[in-house]
C-alpha cells in the first residue's frame, strides 16, 4: 500500500515538474485565465494552481467534519433506537402481565357471582361497570349467566346479553 501511495505522489510531483518545464520552455502550451492569451508568468500559475489545491484541502476537511458528524448522529440514532425497542419490549411484558392479572380478577369475579344466590349476582352485576360484567358472564358457566340474566330488571339483562355476543373489536368499532 505504501508503495502505491509512493508511485502517487512521486508521479503527481513529476507530472508537475514536466508540465511546469513545457510551459517554461514552450509558453504557447498554456492560456491564462485572463482570456485566450499565452500564460506570461509561470509563478502566476503556480500560485493558481496552489490556490486550486487549497480550497480542495479546505473543502476535503469540511466533507470529512460533515462526515464525522453524520457517524455521530447515526450513532445516536442507534442508541435511541435501542432504547425505545427495550422499552418497547418493557412495556409488552408489563401488558402482558396485566392482561393475566386482569383475566384472573375476571375469572375470580365470576367464581364469587357464580357462588352467590341468583338474585344477590344480579343486582351486583347491573351495578358494576358493564363491560366488566359481561367479562364475568362470558367466564361463568351459560347456565349460571342465563340465572342470573334472568333474574335482572329493566333493560340490563338484554343490553348485557347483546353485549356477550359481539366480539372486542366489534364493541370497539361501535364506540368510534
Amino acid at each position: 500500500m505504501n508503495r502505491q501511495r509512493l508511485y502517487f505522489v512521486m508521479s503527481g510531483k513529476l507530472l508537475f515538474l514536466a508540465s511546469l518545464f513545457l510551459i517554461l520552455v514552450h509558453p504557447g502550451v498554456a492560456h491564462s485565465q485572463e482570456g485566450p492569451g499565452l500564460v506570461n508568468d509561470p509563478l502566476k500559475l503556480l500560485e493558481s494552481l496552489e490556490g486550486r489545491r487549497k480550497a480542495l484541502d479546505k473543502r476535503a476537511a469540511q466533507l470529512e467534519i460533515r462526515e464525522n458528524d453524520l457517524k455521530r448522529l447515526e450513532e445516536k440514532l442507534a442508541r435511541r433506537i435501542a432504547n425505545l425497542e427495550k422499552l418497547r419490549e418493557e412495556i409488552q411484558k408489563d401488558l402482558t402481565k396485566e392482561k393475566e392479572i386482569n383475566t384472573a380478577n375476571i375469572a375470580r369475579l365470576a367464581k364469587i357471582y357464580g357462588s352467590m344466590k341468583v338474585k344477590a349476582a344480579a343486582l351486583g352485576l347491573q351495578s358494576i361497570d358493564q363491560d366488566i360484567a359481561v367479562k364475568v358472564l362470558k367466564v361463568m358457566s351459560e347456565k349460571t349467566a342465563g340465572k342470573i340474566l334472568g333474574k335482572m330488571k329493566g333493560g340490563n339483562a338484554v343490553v348485557l346479553a347483546n353485549e356477550l355476543g359481539v366480539s372486542i373489536s366489534e364493541r370497539r368499532k361501535r364506540n368510534r
